[in-house]
């Protein structure tokens, strides 16, 4: 019993650690839905190490990013974040000024995401209509060439001294009508293929973003917010991890 009890800790020490190592990830539009997926379920506290590494990636991220040109929609998108971010008591300057960047950052990820998984949806549906009109086709070509046969057959059968092409015709006619019928299981596999793609691009879609978790978790891990109760990092950890991580 003690033994199993230990492996479950284990485990569920090993599970938590892999959903707090952000290392192997990129905050990049094909890679957006595992990142927002891990960053929006993520747990305090952190080791100090996960948390160095996720600082990092943001804000290597936000520095590389170039903001859009104040157009009257990007200033009230600002705007209603400069709210938000009031309301969360990030008072500091530099911080929220750096909080709507990286918030931006995010905004703009999030749509090129979203355009290229729409984009992708559209031609795998599209791909999907070519195979059903494929397979359409391939059944009535078959089903008219057996007609084909079975009518030069009864022909056959009706003359009295039928020529050689009346009976090749319908050796003719079952081959093609063979042949058509032949690609009907790789038209199935084919669009049971392209059915699972579909549902993995509308898996992997973020539709939108939960801004009050996003701003509240990003403040928590670059340090511009403190919550009573809440600690980010864990005291219970060796600081030599520090060492380990990308950003030391």
């Amino acid at each position: 019993m003690k033994k199993t009890t230990s492996k479950r800790r284990k485990e569920r020490a090993q599970q938590r650690e892999l959903a707090q190592d952000f290392s192997g990830l990129n905050l990049t539009p094909d890679g957006f839905h595992t990142f927002y997926t891990k960053f929006i379920s993520l747990r305090f506290p952190m080791k100090i190490a996960n948390v160095l590494e996720l600082r990092y990636l943001i804000n290597h991220t936000a520095d590389r990013y170039k903001e859009p040109a104040a157009t009257p929609n990007y200033r009230q998108f600002r705007e209603s974040l400069q709210s938000a971010l009031d309301s969360f008591g990030i008072e500091n300057r530099r911080h929220s000024e750096r909080m709507l960047k990286t918030l931006s950052m995010f905004r703009d990820i999030h749509y090129a995401h979203s355009i290229a998984s729409r984009n992708a949806e559209r031609r795998l549906r599209e791909a999907m209509e070519r195979n059903r009109d494929e397979y359409a086709k391939a059944v009535r070509y078959g089903l008219f060439f057996i007609f084909a046969g079975v009518s030069f057959i009864v022909m056959w059968l009706a003359m009295a001294n039928p020529s050689l092409i009346v009976k090749l015709l319908p050796v003719a006619y079952a081959w093609l009508a063979l042949r058509y019928f032949h690609k009907l299981p790789a038209l199935e596999k084919e669009h049971e293929k392209l059915t699972l793609e579909v549902n993995d691009v509308l898996r992997r879609r973020v539709n939108s973003l939960n801004w009050k978790t996003l701003i509240h978790k990003i403040a928590l891990v670059l340090g511009y917010k403190r919550v009573p109760g809440v600690e980010v990092f864990d005291p219970d950890v060796d600081h030599d991890q520090i060492n380990r991580s990308a950003y030391h």
